[in-house]
C-alpha cells in the first residue's frame, strides 16, 4: 500500500534542522517548526474569525500540518536559494515533485496517491487558509530571529528579522496586522537589539 513508506519518511523530519547554513545557539528541528507553525496558523485564524472573516478550519489545519513533508525527501531548502527568482522556484518545485513521485507515490495506492498529492503541495495558495499558513510561517522564522538575537547572535539574524517583518507589515490580513501591532512588542520587549525603536 506505501503508507508504511509515508510515515518512516515523515519521522525523518525530526532530525532535520532548520536555517543549515547559519550558526545558531538554539536550532529547531523542521518537526519543531510545523508543529509551532501550527499553533501560530491556529491564532492567527482565531484572530480572523474575530475580524468576520470565515475559517475552513479542516483546509487549514491541513496545510499547517503537512507544509514541510516534503522536506524529509529533499531536506531544507535554504529559502534565500529557494525564493532568489522565479525560475529557481518552479526548478525546486518539480524537484520536490519528482522527488515524491519517486519515493512516496510510486507505490502508494490509490485512492491515497492522489489524496496525499493534493495535501503535500501548493499549501501556500491565495485562499484565506493559504496565506494564514505562509504568514504563520514567517512568523515561526521570525521567532527564531528573536531567539537567536537575545543570545547575541545578531549577525545575520537582526537582518533577517527586519527582512521578514517587512513582508508581515505587507500582508492584508487583519491578524497578520494585529499580530504586529499588538502582539510582536511584547516578544520583543526584553530584547533590547530589537526593542530600541518602540
Amino acid at each position: 500500500m506505501g503508507l508504511h513508506n509515508y510515515l518512516f519518511s515523515v519521522r525523518k523530519l525530526n532530525n532535520m534542522g532548520r536555517w543549515a547554513t547559519e550558526f545558531m545557539h538554539q536550532r529547531n528541528t523542521v518537526s519543531e517548526h510545523s508543529f509551532f507553525v501550527a499553533q501560530v496558523g491556529q491564532m492567527l485564524a482565531l484572530i480572523e474569525e474575530q475580524h468576520g472573516n470565515e475559517v475552513d478550519w479542516g483546509k487549514l489545519f491541513k496545510k499547517l500540518l503537512n507544509h514541510d513533508v516534503i522536506e524529509a525527501l529533499t531536506g531544507d531548502i535554504i529559502s534565500t536559494v529557494k525564493h532568489k527568482n522565479s525560475e529557481i522556484r518552479n526548478m525546486v518545485s518539480l524537484l520536490e515533485k519528482e522527488v515524491a513521485e519517486e519515493t512516496l507515490f510510486e507505490n502508494m495506492d490509490e485512492p491515497y496517491r492522489s489524496i496525499y498529492r493534493e495535501l503535500l503541495f501548493d499549501g501556500k495558495d491565495e485562499t484565506l487558509e493559504g496565506r494564514i499558513l505562509r504568514s504563520a510561517d514567517e512568523i515561526d522564522a521570525l521567532m527564531e530571529c528573536v531567539g537567536e538575537i537575545k543570545l547575541n547572535n545578531l549577525k545575520p539574524f537582526v537582518d533577517k528579522y527586519f527582512l521578514i517583518l517587512a513582508k508581515l507589515e505587507k500582508s492584508e490580513l487583519a491578524s497578520v496586522g494585529y499580530f504586529v501591532a499588538r502582539i510582536l512588542p511584547e516578544i520583543i520587549s526584553d530584547c533590547e537589539a530589537l526593542s530600541a525603536g518602540l
